[in-house]
């Protein structure tokens, strides 16, 4: 699949307005006005000559900073200063490509989960050039997610992950368990050819810093067997700058407990355990009016920031991170998302 060439000159007018937001930013010592006009006439050279321009590092560090600063649903966003930008743009011309690519991403994973204190980084990949493919981008949705195993009774692991689970065994992915914590493998497309599906978290389970669920006070609820992995690392987001669109650049932030327990152990159309962990309490629920979910939910919730505590792993609880969110917009001069 080939992508249309944006025009010169809107490319050459989204450059301009994003060194203007640069500027704008005194607090992260932009270039100067003098820096900035000298730089756009090398971009429009550069325009003319190829159709598309290449960032600078610090270019491309102060535009993905900028870009989680601006990405207006993430509540994590106000620690956009402190993202860790890793320069991976020129990995895909490497003769052993995959294996450098592969490493690459298990370094962030490391690096990104730092024994529980979690750091958020962006990996970012080759750009997209105009009227090619893309030189590199994944199948994967996360680094690191859960498959979803369809059967004759149902679902085992997670349904948002059945399609893409059936397209890696289409694909040649052998799992050796299929249980409702599986790992996915990753799988690369290089000019949109795919590669065959890497069993990565077989050969170096370690990388998937799991923290099994307790509560702090039902040892029922401890029998679930409950657990989710550390890392949110999300890998099918396009990351775009001054015009340049950057289609695989892996990034983390840290969770918050209600990502985990409010959506992906708890939804519906998810892992669906609220009628489970119901049952560690003995709550009737055969009616939504006693409330069961809620309480359920409630409990849930707790496990989930008790047990990333205890393991000495960041966690955000949805109380002081919307606080944090609320001060970064009064200051900030950014929206946030209804």
């Amino acid at each position: 699949m080939t992508h249309p060439a944006a025009s010169q000159s809107d490319v050459l007018s989204e450059a301009r307005a994003f060194f203007d937001e640069w500027v704008a930013h005194p607090e992260v010592r932009p270039p100067s006005s003098e820096t900035v006009q000298a730089r756009l006439r090398e971009i429009a050279l550069e325009l003319d000559a190829t159709g598309t321009y290449t960032h600078r590092f610090e270019e491309l560090e102060f535009g993905a900073r900028l870009a989680w600063k601006n990405s207006n649903r993430c509540i994590g966003r106000h620690l956009w200063r402190s993202l860790e930008v890793r320069d991976q743009r020129s990995l895909h011309q490497l003769p052993e490509r995959e294996s450098a690519t592969s490493n690459a991403l298990q370094s962030h994973i490391n690096d990104a989960f730092r024994g529980g204190k979690i750091k958020s980084i962006v990996s970012v990949f080759a750009p997209r050039t105009p009227g090619k493919s893309d030189p590199v981008r994944m199948a994967n949705h996360q680094l690191i997610r859960y498959a979803g195993f369809q059967t004759g009774t149902g679902t085992t692991g997670d349904p948002h992950s059945v399609e893409q689970t059936a397209h890696f065994m289409q694909a040649g992915w052998k799992p050796k368990t299929q249980d409702p914590f599986t790992p996915l493998p990753w799988q690369f497309y290089w000019n949109e050819r795919p590669s065959p599906p890497q069993d990565v978290f077989t050969e170096r389970p370690e990388l998937l810093n799991e923290v099994t669920l307790v509560h702090p006070e039902n040892e029922a609820f401890n029998e679930l067997g409950l657990k989710w992995y550390a890392l949110p690392l999300l890998a099918d987001m396009a990351l775009k700058i001054g015009g340049v669109v950057y289609p695989f650049a892996p990034f983390n932030g840290y969770y918050m407990g209600t990502e985990i327990g409010a959506r992906n152990l708890a939804d519906e159309t998810r892992y669906n355990f609220l009628p489970d962990v119901a049952k560690c309490w003995g709550w009737d629920t055969s009616s939504n009016r006693s409330l069961w979910r809620d309480r359920a939910l409630v409990e849930l919730n707790r496990a989930v920031l008790f047990s990333f505590d205890q393991a000495g792993i960041t966690i955000g609880d949805h109380h002081n991170l919307g606080l944090s969110l609320r001060r970064f917009a009064l200051t900030s001069r950014v929206k946030i998302a209804k």
